[in-house]
């Protein structure tokens, strides 16, 4: 194939943009409170770095040989970084919810979140489920930092959550 034809095929190929997504919170009944202000998420989320699939390794050397496996999953962790408003409103709310991880039972904690990938070109779908994390627990909610010597800048902070429950939908 000429190095022409290579170019059309790149031209020609439809890329996937990692900018064009939305994200849904499914949240538990005890953060109902949170309701309103997770209805506008999207708004608030800079990025979104995906769980890394990764195990504990069976490495054995028997019998003159090498013998491994991947072993037991690690658990998934992803983690989302956020913009803020109203005087650090989704942090206080995040850190809340973290804390109420470590006081209740997990059945009163868990959420739900989904990755959509919107569409990258007009003759896609609007949304397609990207993948759904079920069971999911805050792990921790980043510090914020405070700073005088910047501009006027939004504030932002990280949560990390984890989950035994990943489901990629391709």
């Amino acid at each position: 194939m000429s190095f022409a034809n290579k170019l059309i095929d790149a031209y020609n190929t439809k890329w996937s943009f990692i900018n064009t997504f939305t994200v849904v919170f499914v949240l538990p009944t005890k953060f109902s409170e949170y309701s309103d202000l997770f209805r506008d998420i999207d708004l608030h989320i800079i990025n979104v770095d995906t769980p890394q699939f990764t195990n504990q390794p069976v490495e054995v050397f028997f019998g003159n040989k090498w013998n491994i496996h991947n072993g037991r999953d690690e658990l998934y962790r992803f983690s989302i970084t956020f913009r803020d408003k109203n005087q650090m409103e989704l942090y206080a709310a995040f850190v809340k919810m973290y804390h109420s991880t470590r006081e209740d039972f997990f059945d009163n904690v868990k959420m739900t979140v989904s990755i959509l990938k919107d569409r990258d070109w007009k003759d896609e779908d609007l949304l397609k489920s990207f993948s759904t994390y079920e069971d999911v627990i805050i792990e921790s909610v980043s510090q914020l930092q405070f700073n005088n010597t910047t501009e006027d800048q939004i504030a932002e902070f990280t949560v990390n959550f984890k989950t035994t429950k990943p489901n990629m939908k391709r």
